[in-house]
């Protein structure tokens, strides 16, 4: 016992100071400043109401069209799924200012059905990986005696599988409404200052206007948000749901004719909301006065018109690369220790209990945006016994620990799907806990470790809520430095943020294929392996 607890020391310590403190002290400041009067003010009140409106609407919409792509995908077979799987993943993945610059090519087009189409294109994959991924573990037994009864595929979704799959529903509707929420980089660019939300408003007050009550007292609202959105899912959602499955239980039928409706509801997506203003960016990042030319690319080793930028694009990548090793080892690594350690099977309701409430503890900071987070650490890290303010550290603590939730989403429900009949055996052949996790449990979910790795590269890589408001001079990163580039106008500005977008794009591209191409044992094959590996090792 005393040896979980030593466990549990590092990861809980690096919440603690890193992600509860800022909170604590900004919530503070909220809670002692007039913050009724605050929200009452026109303008609070008109982003408070944007931020939740657009939300609610750009959910609602990711349902519409995930639970089709979900079915398509999870449910059924065809020559191309995973390739496709792949694909729709990528937004999620992406950098938000590259999200924002994609859909800024659509600025003759009205600011706000552009950004809700934006939080779609960004939100669609955790829909249909969130449901797809449980429909995919369930059996085809009582979908098939429905259809023989003659229930048709509508039918079917609407008595039978939907019931079953409400917790994924709810989850994703959850995350997916707390993403939106706390958007940042798409508002801030494709409304052009003249669409605010929370998240913009608590970026000016504290930046611009240095009103730290008024930044504190959105805060405040953002982190109450988040914690209704989150008690809502945990009281409907009994289990954990991940994103990323380790079995998808037996060989799934193929694709026919009945399918057509989910297929035109999965294929148009796809092509418009996805594959458009991908392709559009990659084109544009070829093109020069009107022609085809690689002179985007060979202007990125300039600082831009008029020596725009502080540093190159080449020096913002490499403290780009020197942040995202830090980052991601620092969130895989305790991600990882606190899945295995939350994946403990429970002897009491008590020990249930705490873990139920150290889940949520992790997963909070996956619900606060980034924005927040920095606005926390430059009112309690300027000065004091933990001077961050002023370290070049701030940023890759920052991405980790935006990226610790994502690792525990992916491992800690891999490790529960997997059971406890190999630690039962394991136990009984001499094995500690140490060994069955080295010599068995790491090897049956390798792949989700893998998954894990590259998504908190991707994450810690796109940062830019809190890189924003934190890194300056010569400490910025990619992302502000997009950011720089796509607000200012001239022609090279744009070619140098349009060939910058492409580059970053294709090395998603490549991570998250790398990613999820694999071929993955069935978890029976993996189980038998392990064993032998156990077995072997001993």
């Amino acid at each position: 016992m005393t040896k979980k607890l030593a466990l549990w020391a590092a990861p809980l310590l690096f919440v603690a100071v890193l992600f509860y403190l800022p909170l604590g002290r900004i919530l503070g400041l909220g809670l002692s400043s007039d913050w009724l009067q605050i929200f009452l003010q026109s303008e609070t009140a008109d982003a408070i109401w944007f931020t939740v409106w657009q939300a609610a609407l750009s959910t609602i919409i990711c349902l519409l069209l995930g639970i089709p792509g979900a079915y398509i995908l999870y449910r059924r077979r065809f020559f191309g799924q995973r390739f496709i799987r792949a694909l729709i993943t990528i937004p999620l993945v992406l950098p938000t200012i590259i999200v924002a610059i994609a859909f800024s090519n659509f600025r003759d087009l009205p600011a706000i059905p552009v950004i809700i189409a934006a939080h779609v294109f960004v939100n669609y994959s955790i829909t249909v990986r969130t449901i797809g991924g449980v429909w995919a573990t369930m059996d085809n037994e009582t979908e098939e005696a429905a259809e023989l009864a003659g229930a048709g595929r509508f039918r079917t979704l609407i008595s039978i599988s939907l019931p079953q799959l409400k917790p994924a529903v709810v989850s994703a509707a959850a995350l997916t409404f707390l993403f939106c929420s706390t958007s940042y980089g798409i508002i801030l660019v494709i409304g052009g200052g003249l669409v605010h939300s929370v998240e913009t408003e608590i970026a000016l007050s504290a930046v611009q206007l240095l009103d730290l009550p008024k930044a504190s007292a959105l805060a405040l609202f953002q982190t109450l948000l988040t914690v209704v959105a989150f008690t809502i899912s945990e009281n409907i959602v009994k289990t954990s749901i991940g994103i990323e499955q380790v079995d998808e239980g037996s060989p799934k039928p193929s694709i026919d004719r009945r399918d057509w409706a989910a297929v035109a509801f999965t294929v148009l997506p796809l092509l418009i909301l996805i594959v458009s203003p991908l392709s559009l960016v990659l084109s544009k990042a070829f093109m020069f006065d009107g022609a085809f030319s690689i002179q985007n690319f060979v202007n990125l080793s300039t600082r831009g018109d008029r020596q725009l930028l502080n540093i190159s694009v080449a020096q913002a990548t490499l403290n780009t690369l020197r942040n995202v090793v830090i980052s991601t080892s620092l969130a895989v690594g305790l991600g990882t220790l606190a899945a295995w350690l939350l994946s403990r099977p429970s002897k009491t309701r008590v020990q249930h209990f705490i873990q139920k409430g150290m889940d949520v503890l992790f997963l909070l900071p996956m619900g606060i945006s980034s924005v927040v987070l920095g606005f926390g650490y430059l009112v309690s890290f300027g000065s004091g016994p933990i001077p961050l303010r002023e370290s070049w550290l701030v940023i890759p603590l920052v991405q980790a620990l935006m990226a610790l939730p994502l690792v525990i989403r992916l491992v800690y429900p891999a490790l529960l799907s997997i059971g406890n009949d190999h630690r039962e055996a394991a136990s009984t052949a001499g094995a500690n806990a140490s060994q069955t996790w080295w010599h068995i449990e790491s090897r049956m979910i390798r792949n989700v470790i893998l998954t894990a790795i590259g998504y908190a590269l991707i994450v810690s890589i796109g940062e830019f809520g809190a890189a924003s408001l934190l890194a300056y001079g010569d400490q910025a990163t990619l992302p502000t430095v997009l950011f720089a580039l796509i607000s200012r106008p001239g022609q090279t500005n744009y070619g140098m943020a349009m060939a910058v977008s492409a580059c970053l794009i294709l090395l998603t591209l490549a991570m998250v294929f790398a990613v999820s191409l694999r071929k993955r044992p069935s978890l029976r094959q993996q189980v038998q392996k392990a064993r032998r590996l156990f077995s072997s090792a001993r």
